[in-house]
């Protein structure tokens, strides 16, 4: 083919913005105003594509002489023919002309320097492209992705090509945020981290691997546990133990008396610049490797207190005490909504459901925890068991709650937490659960390959990271994928290291 040609390809894009200014003047009075708009965006396609191809006639073909030397002294020779490939963008595809040198009887490929001059991608499709298929594909089926690109951009995008593109676009996630810099934290700050789980439905083939063997009443597992890790600063706030309690039983009450004392009502510690990260095929070892990686390039000398939020698995307790063992201010808190919601499986065994009296009580017990009187509590639940008659199911609730505030007490200083205006709710991870993990993941007839899911939780982090990191993402992937395709050790290198020969 022949190279495209500046003013040919300007006298183009200059006749399709002609087109478009008589497509309105003829037809504005018979088009309500969203039909007119979609049309106009329709024309403006083709005046994108002639600029794309008036900036390839601008950069030329890649011609840097007659010959050129490889490394190992092999003469390339320039080839008469121009070399093509497809160059799939935004506003359609087209075909970009490049010189080609090759060793005469060789029979080996051809060296395209234009290549790297403009880091044309691996794949046919622009790094633009493949940054709108992700941007899409985390939201949505990849499917959808693809219908989305031939309804809006008469670009026709198969499924296949969506998921392919997904699959590979993870790669540059952890050499992207080792080369992010951290966010500012200010003196005053707290540094918090929390991690929490989130199952994951599988096909059957990879399902069925997840327990071979399954013991007495127990049921085939379906989905597969992603473990969700944030890490996020939070200015400290101090709270009253009456009014959170208040508010974690009777919010509205709560609010109406702000709204008449007109006195600040927020009683959780605002979360700022929160890095969310899940992963289905890590370890949990990993994921919270990966968060505490994040923490300490934030406070790289300890000096901040760090808060760790947990739900009550004690096995995640272990393993957070153990990675973070080394920080110097740390402090290990139960989430307090874990503990309300065992308050409540108390109050439905004593009272009505939803009766005032049960409301008091729990609001009455919860100000005891908060106020860090939380053998009281346990005191006074096993008095209760010891001297009132109740039913089975009754006294195995009982059980059930003094059981866990025993077992996880030590992370339940609610009173010290307060004063020092820490964090004491796990909402942040639980919100990147519900936010990162479940929109995407669940759904009707959604089941999903353990390659799969990883790859769109993993872009789905970066979306919900810092405002959108995904949006610097395939900035830094393009320049990666330049590195690798024009940078690595080969037999040749391109520009830099081939001289032209006079």
């Amino acid at each position: 083919m022949l190279p495209y040609q500046v003013e040919a390809s300007i006298a183009e894009g200059q006749q399709r913005v002609q087109d478009l200014f008589t497509f309105v003047r003829k037809n504005a009075k018979d088009l309500e105003a969203h039909q007119a708009e979609k049309s106009v965006f329709k024309l403006l396609l083709p005046i994108g594509l002639a600029a794309m191809k008036a900036y390839f006639a601008e950069r030329g073909t890649g011609d840097v002489g007659p010959t050129i030397v490889r490394e190992d002294g092999l003469v390339l020779d320039r080839q008469s023919k121009l070399g093509q490939r497809d160059y799939f963008s935004i506003f359609g595809k087209f075909d970009v002309p490049r010189t080609c040198y090759r060793a005469s009887g060789t029979g080996e490929d051809g060296v395209f320097p234009l290549d790297e001059q403009v880091n044309l991608p691996e794949r046919c499709y622009s790094y633009f492209l493949q940054d709108w298929m992700t941007q899409f594909a985390v939201e949505q089926p990849f499917r959808e992705t693809g219908t989305i690109f031939d309804d809006f951009f008469d670009l026709l995008v198969a499924e296949s090509v969506v998921l392919n593109v997904t699959l590979e676009a993870q790669d540059d996630y952890d050499a992207f945020y080792e080369q992010k810099p951290p966010p500012p934290v200010g003196e005053e700050q707290i540094l918090a981290v929390s991690f929490d789980g989130k199952g994951v439905p599988l096909i059957k083939a990879e399902a069925a691997e997840l327990k071979a063997k399954l013991g007495s009443g127990e049921k085939r597992q379906k989905t597969k546990e992603a473990l969700v890790g944030v890490c996020y600063t939070v200015d400290p706030k101090a709270r009253s133990a009456e009014d959170l309690a208040e508010y974690l039983v009777r919010p509205e009450r709560a609010r109406e008396r702000w709204k008449s004392e007109g006195t600040d009502g927020e009683q959780q510690p605002r979360a700022e610049n929160v890095r969310r990260m899940a992963s289905l095929i890590n370890s949990k070892e990993e994921v919270m490797t990966c968060i505490k990686t994040d923490a300490e390039r934030r406070d790289p000398d300890h000096k901040l207190r760090l808060a760790l939020l947990l739900d009550g698995d004690l096995k995640l307790w272990s393993l957070v005490r153990w990675r973070f063992r080394a920080w110097k201010r740390t402090t290990r808190i139960l989430d307090i909504i874990h503990v309300v919601g065992y308050l409540w499986l108390a109050a439905n065994a004593l009272f009505p459901a939803e009766s005032e009296e049960g409301k008091d009580w729990v609001q009455g017990k919860l100000t005891d925890l908060l106020e860090g009187r939380v053998g009281y509590v346990i005191g006074a639940l096993k008095l209760i068991l010891a001297k009132r008659k109740l039913s089975g199911s009754k006294r195995e609730a009982l059980t059930d709650v003094i059981r866990y505030f025993t077992n996880h007490r030590r992370w339940m200083r609610y009173d010290k937490y307060l004063a020092a205006g820490l964090p004491i709710s796990t909402g942040v991870v639980e919100s990147a659960c519900g936010s990162l993990v479940k929109p995407r993941m669940e759904g009707s007839g959604r089941r999903w390959t353990s390659i799969g899911a990883e790859a769109v939780l993993v872009l789905r982090s970066l979306k919900k990271s810092h405002g959108n990191d995904l949006r610097q993402y395939w900035d830094f992937r393009a320049q990666e994928e330049r590195r690798r395709l024009y940078e690595s050790e080969r037999s040749w290198r391109p520009n830099a290291h081939l001289r032209a020969v006079a």
